[in-house]
């Protein structure tokens, strides 16, 4: 079975699992096999009441987790680029997304759990995009995907988890993408 992940992230995942038919969740590696990551961010902070933890959001949220070992950054998702809505949806400028200063999320570096939800069938609904002779697709960015790499990319929704030493996972980031 292919579990679908995004194509960005391939390099970096471990223990990939389809949790469900459109749940797929791997943990984070860095190039030299490291778990424990700070984060970084571009965004606003939303505390919703009984979570633990405020949330990284925003149409333009940015977040990248750093190994604090080697300093290698792995981009965990832009909202200007990553999920449906980038793909197909939402225009951006190049001022929203170049400028954007990062800052650490107030959270010692951990193990990272990433999970992305893909409720949208694109085999069932390949008619509704233009697919030239190649197999790619235009995005709203003018650039274009093939039509793999736009189902792996194009997620419906995330949810970014901290992994507390007795496994619990503490959310830090959820956004529906579509």
């Amino acid at each position: 079975m292919n579990i679908p992940i995004p194509t960005y992230l391939q390099p970096f995942a471990e223990n990939v699992q389809h949790l469900n038919e459109v749940e797929s969740q791997l943990q984070l590696s860095s190039c030299t096999g490291n778990q424990q990551f700070e984060i970084w961010y571009y965004g606003d902070m939303l505390l919703l009441e009984g979570e633990v933890m405020p949330f990284i959001t925003g149409i333009t949220a940015k977040i990248v987790a750093k190994d604090p070992l080697t300093a290698e950054e792995i981009l965990l998702f832009d909202g200007t680029m990553h999920g449906y809505n980038a793909l197909f949806c939402d225009e951006y400028t190049e001022e929203q997304r170049v400028n954007r200063s990062l800052q650490k999320y107030n959270m010692p570096a951990t193990e990272i759990v990433l999970s992305f939800f893909y409720n949208i069938d694109f085999d069932e609904e390949e008619d509704d995009y233009e697919i030239d002779d190649q197999g790619y697709v235009q995005l709203i960015s003018g650039e274009t995907a093939d039509w793999d790499t736009i189902k792996r990319n194009g997620y419906d929704a995330l949810a970014f988890y901290f992994k507390k030493e007795d496994g619990t996972l503490l959310a830090f980031a959820q956004e529906e993408l579509a």
